[in-house]
């Protein structure tokens, strides 16, 4: 993979992980103790993945296979956090 496709896939990534959670913050605020915790870890996992997103995005890190496969694992663990965030949003009655 060269620079300009990691750089092209982790803009797609992060697009896509940033609307689940948009769509899912305003959730976050109406939920439950126990998932507004999921969600702050969450967020936590959100920020490591955003710096990294950034750093790829402008270059200052040179592109290299371990780097996009570290970066796409990191963002697919994000994906799945969301997945669950939402099911359990969805299940919950969002009232404390």
């Amino acid at each position: 993979m060269n620079e300009d496709e990691l750089k092209s896939d982790v803009k797609k990534l992060y697009e896509k992980l940033k609307t689940q959670r948009d769509e899912l913050k305003v959730q976050a605020h109406l939920a439950k103790a126990e998932l507004r915790d999921k969600w702050h870890e969450t967020e936590h996992e959100w920020q490591r993945f955003e710096a990294k997103a950034k750093t790829i995005g402008k270059g200052a890190e040179k592109a290299s296979e371990d780097i996009g496969k570290g970066f796409t694992l990191l963002g697919h663990q994000l994906q799945e956090a969301y997945k669950d965030l939402k099911q359990a949003f969805k299940s919950s009655d969002l009232t404390d």
